[in-house]
């Protein structure tokens, strides 16, 4: 109960350290003495903040002001809020709050944050200050979410070079490690194992191509390293783009959150393992368990329908080409039907047939597949092609009424 009301404590803190409205910004100038930092928060225990955070600090100690600019924000209050972010049509937008609340409830979440002064001249710091205030704006500060391409880090990124075109220059070269976008989310993955699975379930080819140092940014720890190794041209000279790092809160590794034993990988093995003991009892009974086959097929068979629905019917890009549609066919769901009856047509058995072929060729050549598929979907394949491979060889024995049989 403890975890719900912190929970439930941090949203209402985050709703009320917005700052009032852009009429404060208006018409405002930087000091000379302001900065401008590039803020960089830790992973969180929750999947939504597994991977970081990026915001931008503007601190004005001539005006008082201290605030962060964030892009990572949205409006629970918009309408079909739900059915718009399931269908990737959910408007993120830039919000401004208070330094000072911002990072408590960071440190609420014992997540740490971090701190790198941009090194700007104070007319660059102006240019950039009306940058973001014009970003800020009712008609600017929306923006439709993409989570590789269009996030809190490229945002913070893309401003950059657009306020300051052809003087930023990236020296990441050595970021390149051949790694795919689903290698480098899998870097942040091993402390949220459902999270991993489901986010190998359901995106598909594209985040498995491999990404330039340049896109690696999308990452708020590589948005980081990457303004640590830029360089800003200042009056016919080059400079450093940041600063030093320095701490500006240090989270308590202690405060983590224990293993699980329950992972998507059991699961998914004590699955295959009832599939093979139901599959050895009925050769032993010389019978077919029908509400099994009926049930496990109507399951796999919703999954792909979900799957394709993804894949078809939003705009988020990388949930098309998902391979996972091998295994999981949304057309499984109609077969389903009549693995419950105690005939079955001879198209069934067709399909059946092609259902534990595709089965082995997927686990065959597992490792050369264009998508990596998450090791938690291996037994499910292979307990798919046994299943269909029973069912088939069932069906074509010959019919001996006080031996062979089929159950409920």
């Amino acid at each position: 109960m403890n975890q719900y009301l912190k929970k439930l404590f941090l949203i209402l803190t985050m709703c009320l350290m917005t700052c009032q409205g852009w009429a404060q910004f208006e018409g405002m100038r930087l000091s000379p003495a302001a900065r401008i930092s590039l803020i960089t928060c830790s992973s969180g225990n929750e999947l939504y903040a597994v991977f970081g955070h990026s915001a931008v600090r503007v601190k004005d100690p001539v005006t008082g002001m201290d605030i962060v600019f964030n892009y990572g924000t949205f409006d629970f209050n918009e309408p079909n809020f739900y059915l718009k972010f399931a269908r990737g049509k959910l408007n993120y937008k830039l919000s401004a709050a208070y330094f000072r609340d911002f990072v408590y409830s960071y440190t609420m979440e014992n997540r740490s944050v971090y701190e790198q002064d941009l090194n700007l001249t104070p007319e660059q710091r102006e240019q950039y200050w009306q940058f973001l205030t014009n970003n800020y704006l009712p008609a600017n500060r929306f923006y439709l979410y993409d989570f590789f391409f269009d996030n809190c880090a490229t945002r913070i990124r893309d401003g950059v070079e657009a306020t300051f075109p052809g003087k930023v220059k990236f020296n990441i070269s050595h970021f390149d490690k051949d790694m795919t976008f689903r290698n480098l989310i899998d870097l942040y993955l091993p402390p949220q194992p459902w999270g991993d699975f489901g986010i190998d379930l359901a995106l598909g080819a594209p985040i498995d191509r491999e990404a330039t140092p340049y896109e690696y940014m999308f990452l708020p720890d590589y948005l980081s390293k990457g303004f640590a190794n830029a360089t800003i041209e200042q009056n016919g000279s080059t400079v450093p783009l940041t600063g030093k790092v320095r701490v500006v809160f240090e989270r308590d590794p202690e405060l983590t959150v224990p293993d699980t034993f329950f992972t998507p990988v059991v699961l998914c093995w004590v699955i295959f393992a009832l599939v093979l003991a139901v599959t050895l009892l009925d050769l032993s009974k010389r019978r077919r368990s029908r509400t099994s086959d009926l049930t496990f097929y109507l399951i796999i068979g919703l999954l792909g329908i979900i799957l394709l629905l993804l894949w078809t019917a939003t705009d988020h890009q990388a949930t098309a080409n998902n391979y996972n549609l091998l295994w999981a066919i949304p057309t499984h769901i109609v077969v389903a039907v009549y693995l419950g009856k105690y005939h079955l047509p001879s198209w069934v058995r067709t399909y059946l047939i092609v259902t534990a072929v595709i089965s082995l060729v997927l686990l065959v050549a597992w490792p050369w597949w264009p998508q990596q598929f998450h090791v938690a979907f291996f037994p499910l394949v292979l307990a798919l092609g046994m299943r269909a491979a029973y069912i088939v060889w069932f069906s074509k024995q010959p019919v001996r009424r006080a031996h062979w049989q089929t159950i409920k």
